[in-house]
């Protein structure tokens, strides 16, 4: 017995040696991973935290790392499932959470960037700078009252938040509460003075509500932010929006003169070459000219001037130069960095449409449309309605698109090709009467048009 009792002792002795040496293996493991990991050597870090979630596969920590070095090789599938791993072995973890909403706000999917963010908020209802960003992803989505309610729960926890102030006044804003949005940005602006933005925004509100005594203090405010060149900048937009481009030019050379660094004024350089692009007829001359644009704006996002706005006007004029793919990269950046420029969702959505790409051109357009909201003039809010209603019907949504386009058909009785979508979304939607009687306005209008001629073939 006492032999027997000797080998159990043995026994237990080897398995517990076995033990500590596979903790110490997964701890040299997880420090290696973690050491190449913050090197930038990825390959190096996936290798040895696989060999750590080999030993330990219920580890979130192994998991949640190895995510983050898919992620930096851009192998998003990859990083998507370790972080969801991570979030199902631990489920109280906000890592895990947070890191899938990041992931697919880089993707530009903030509807569901947001959908994590919310969940990770619902954990952590103290972190300020967590429901500033569930906030900002439901804003970037098109869920502008639903990013309310976190931007006040972080103002209730950090008063002097002043960028979640300012998203609370653009929010507002755009939900048609004036006189929230302006007691939300005069708060921001007393947060941080040199909030340039809030300023922006609070100038334009004044002057919408006929006060423009505090319009003009605002905008002191900004010219005094920026001294050197506030004045000059003012001057050549103003000159530029006049069509007087060579005078723009010569106002920023000046001013550029002076101040040689000053990335304020490459950026409107970069601005008003945009701006010369867009009005230009000839093909040849608009290249030039944004190509122009690119240069200008190239020095300006090395320097201070506000990114987002940079990154956006970037992305045009990569557009008008013809090179859509990195113009459509470098929007998706734009909408992602706050805060944010709205026209970058217009750009971005012509880049995709450009591209092939309706779908996605049209989710941005909608975005955009849902940011801007009634605060556009009337025959803008149609042009745009009867794109939507183009794209629904490329995209094969034909509901939504007959209950856009029907509605514009009193205003524009002789557009054929809205006649042919509209004809296109009837038959589509099994109202084949109503199709026809569409397709006979298109022919009266157009017989020979190709769309209409195409219809002809379907629509019997």
């Amino acid at each position: 017995m006492a032999a027997v009792g000797v080998v159990a002792i043995g026994v237990v002795a080897v398995f517990a040696v076995q033990r500590l040496n596979e903790a110490e293996r997964y701890r040299q493991l997880m420090l290696t991973g973690e050491q190449a990991l913050t090197a930038g050597n990825t390959y190096a870090a996936i290798e040895a935290l696989s060999g750590a979630i080999a030993l330990r596969s219920e580890s979130m920590t192994s998991h949640l790392r190895r995510g983050e070095a898919y992620r930096a090789q851009r192998r998003l599938d990859d990083a998507a499932r370790d972080f969801r791993e991570a979030a199902r072995l631990q489920p109280g973890a906000t890592d895990p959470l947070v890191a899938l909403a990041a992931l697919y706000d880089g993707r530009g999917e903030t509807a569901e960037a947001a959908e994590w963010y919310a969940r990770a908020a619902a954990i952590d209802r103290q972190s300020p700078p967590l429901l500033y960003q569930l906030a900002l992803t439901r804003y970037r989505s098109g869920q502008a009252a639903a990013a309310i309610e976190p931007l006040r729960q972080a103002i209730a926890l950090d008063a002097g938040f002043d960028e979640a102030l300012y998203l609370l006044g653009v929010v507002l804003r755009d939900t048609q509460d004036a006189a929230g949005a302006i007691e939300a940005l005069e708060l921001a602006i007393r947060a941080n003075p040199g909030l340039a933005p809030a300023r922006e925004e609070l100038a334009d509100l004044y002057q919408t509500q006929r006060r423009y005594s505090d319009e003009m203090s605002q905008l002191t405010a900004l010219a005094s932010l920026d001294p050197r060149s506030a004045r000059d900048v003012s001057i050549a937009l103003s000159q530029a929006i006049r069509g007087e481009f060579d005078s723009a030019e010569a106002t920023l050379t000046a001013a550029m003169d002076r101040a040689p660094d000053d990335s304020q004024l490459a950026l409107t350089r970069g601005r008003v070459r945009l701006m010369r692009a867009e009005a230009a007829t000839d093909p040849a001359r608009r290249t030039a000219w944004a190509t122009d644009a690119v240069t200008a704006l190239e020095r300006a996002l090395g320097g201070t001037a506000r990114r987002s706005e940079g990154l956006a006007l970037y992305g045009r004029a990569l557009y008008l130069k013809g090179d859509l793919a990195e113009s459509a990269r470098i929007l998706r950046e734009a909408v992602a960095t706050t805060p944010f420029s709205r026209v970058a969702f217009l750009y971005l959505a012509d880049a995709a449409d450009a591209l092939g790409d309706p779908m996605e051109a049209r989710e941005w357009l909608m975005r955009f449309e849902a940011l801007e909201g009634d605060s556009v003039a009337p025959d803008v809010r149609l042009a745009r309605t009867r794109r939507l209603g183009g794209l629904a019907v490329q995209v094969g949504d034909y509901t939504d698109a007959r209950a856009r386009l029907e509605p514009l058909l009193t205003a524009a009785p002789r557009d054929v090709v809205l006649w042919c979508w509209v004809a296109e979304a009837r038959w589509h939607t099994g109202d084949a009467e109503a199709a026809r009687s569409a397709l006979q306005q298109a022919v009266a209008i157009a017989p020979r048009d190709p769309a209409v001629r195409r219809l002809r073939q379907i629509i019997r």
